[in-house]
């Protein structure tokens, strides 16, 4: 299933974050799709497919001291006006 995640932390948290995020791998049984930064927002988004809970609790935990991360389920806007009664 595709998700998206979003992680925004304070200004005075970003030196600790990139050295996070030059050590983080994400899990094997995720596959990300791509990542980004907004600029100037302290937010970064990533979309990827994960299996399970399980692996949203292995990309998430990692960060939790540092900022908050919210992850919704997505899918291609063209598929939810198909199934659309």
């Amino acid at each position: 299933m595709q998700f998206v995640l979003w992680f925004k932390w304070k200004p005075e948290r970003t030196e600790a974050l990139l050295e996070l995020w030059k050590e983080f791998k994400f899990p094997k049984e995720v596959k990300v799709i791509h990542r980004y930064i907004l600029i100037g927002r302290h937010i970064s988004m990533a979309i990827f497919d994960a299996p399970n809970e399980e692996a949203l609790l292995k990309i998430t935990a990692p960060f939790r001291c540092i900022g908050v991360a919210k992850i919704a389920p997505i899918m291609p806007l063209e598929k939810a006006i198909e199934l659309a009664p």
